[in-house]
């Protein structure tokens, strides 16, 4: 997200956006071991717009995915 919010306004360039999603789902796939984790992780998601959406309301991932980054870590 550095990158993103680092760049002037405009166009965001497409590697980019392709490295904002690969962080995103690999955000989502991870499955923290702690309480703690989660709650850091769920604080973070609820305030990065590719999470809850952005200026449209969007988001770019499903519900599905998002409450899949939630469940707990196999054991």
């Amino acid at each position: 997200m550095a990158r993103y919010y680092g760049l002037p306004g405009g166009d965001v360039p497409d590697d980019v956006v392709a490295e904002m999603m690969r962080s995103g789902e690999a955000l989502c796939a991870y499955r923290s071991v702690t309480i703690e984790g989660i709650h850091l992780k769920a604080e973070y998601m609820m305030a990065c717009f590719v999470f809850v959406g952005g200026e449209d309301g969007d988001p770019d991932f499903t519900h599905a995915q998002l409450v899949s980054g939630f469940l707990p870590a196999a054991t």
